[in-house]
């Protein structure tokens, strides 16, 4: 859902296409997972899964051999390394955005002449590197688990102050009273379940959304002078622009 939202600045037709794919795409993604998790789990029992570094390779293994469960494990590394390039895409994309709005150094907004944020491509993979290093453990599935789990906390915090914004959106647009309420019902529903899911990420990785996100604050704090209307400002050098 996020790829599609964030992406829409390099979309066709974004105002039809980003709300089809972020429908279609959740929906999509959503029957797999639970088809494919259904599936593996009605094969080998779940005790066995749970200590499985690759459950879906494990089960192949069992219904045919060793040789197959290894095939299936190089095309779920197949697919993790396109999904990953597709991932710094996007996440070049949001920075490049942030770039143009002025809450980003101005680099990440650089353009190569295919139209490609080289720059913010580069810099985001050497933050990621850094990110993966600090959370660094004794085997890949415990350090994966970790990255996952701060990945899920600090975005949730930013989820449920966007979705809470969904209230004053209705009230602007004039939204009669029985869609307001309808949709005040799910928000409610996604931001218990926001709330839960920060929850079970536990309270490592809390602690360390939570530095990240002062970190952002203190980093906005610096830049916040940018949005200040200087004609509001008592004091404020008078300039051409406002005079």
């Amino acid at each position: 859902m996020e790829s599609a939202a964030q992406n829409s600045g390099a979309v066709e037709n974004p105002k039809k296409n980003v709300p089809i794919a972020c429908l279609f795409g959740t929906l999509g993604a959503a029957v797999i997972y639970v088809l494919s998790t259904t599936v593996i789990q009605g094969i080998v029992p779940n005790a066995d899964l749970a200590n499985s570094h690759a459950p879906f390779a494990y089960v192949y293994a069992q219904m045919f051999d060793p040789t197959i469960g290894k095939i299936i494990m190089a095309l779920a590394v197949i697919a993790c390394v396109g999904s990953l390039l597709g991932w710094q895409f996007t996440i070049s994309q949001v920075a490049r955005s942030s770039a143009n709005q002025r809450m980003f150094p101005q680099f990440f907004a650089k353009l190569n002449k295919h139209h490609a944020p080289v720059i913010g491509l580069v810099t985001g993979a050497v933050l990621q590197s850094i990110a993966a290093l600090s959370t660094m453990s004794p085997n890949a599935t415990e350090q994966f688990n970790k990255l996952i789990n701060l990945t899920a906390v600090t975005i949730l915090i930013p989820y449920i102050t966007a979705i809470t914004a969904l209230a004053v959106v209705m009230y602007k647009a004039g939204a009669d009273p029985f869609t307001r309420n309808r949709n005040l019902v799910f928000v409610m529903i996604a931001v218990l379940y926001s709330v839960f899911a920060i929850y079970a990420s536990g309270a490592e990785a809390v602690l360390g959304a939570m530095i990240v996100m002062m970190t952002g604050y203190l980093l906005y704090g610096l830049i916040a002078s940018r949005f200040v209307d200087q004609e509001s400002v008592p004091g404020a050098p008078v300039t051409a622009l406002n005079v």
